[in-house]
């Protein structure tokens, strides 16, 4: 009965530790475009609306037909103007692309196929803060090319659970001491 009593003290510190530890974060997985894709004729600056806010974190999927469009990062000017001169990064290979958004700045894309000029176009701002789904909406996609994406995004959701691993270890081991 003594032993139960020196207990209730740590319990209490416990659980009030896990209290004050922030929810765990996971990253939100966009289907850019949702079920219409990186295509010509979709209004992605009604998409970006419809889903924003986007988290550093985030995931953005590229679903698109190999051989008709590309997805190229491009800087604000090369936006602007449906330039790829000074591309950051450029991908056409496969039916999908998965981007992290691993910052809080302004992203820039556009198909450097011709679409560009008539919209397909994306810009996305990551915000800082956690990546969760505080007022933004998944659109996850099923397609089987997303698998890269969801075990990087499951990965990164694992990593924040080890704090309260740790946190139970040590509980655990000072509930043996006792």
């Amino acid at each position: 009965m003594c032993q139960r009593r020196r207990m209730l003290p740590l319990v209490a510190l416990v659980v009030a530790v896990v209290a004050l530890l922030p929810a765990a974060a996971t990253a939100t997985n966009y289907t850019v475009g949702d079920e219409k894709g990186w295509n010509p004729d979709v209004d992605y600056t009604a998409w970006v609306k419809k889903h924003r806010p986007f988290y550093k974190g985030d995931w953005l999927l590229f679903e698109y037909q190999n051989g008709r469009s590309d997805v190229v990062q491009v800087d604000e000017v090369g936006y602007d103007n449906c330039d790829k001169a000074n591309a950051i990064s450029s991908y056409s290979k496969g039916h999908s692309y998965a981007f992290q958004l691993k910052e809080a700045k302004d992203y820039y894309f556009i198909c450097s196929y011709g679409y560009c000029y008539s919209g397909m176009k994306l810009a996305v701002t990551a915000k800082k803060g956690p990546a969760s789904g505080s007022g933004s909406s998944s659109s996850s996609s099923s397609s089987k090319s997303d698998t890269a994406s969801s075990s990087k995004s499951a990965a990164s959701s694992s990593s924040l659970a080890t704090p309260y691993a740790a946190l139970l270890a040590v509980a655990l081991l000072f509930l043996r001491i006792l």
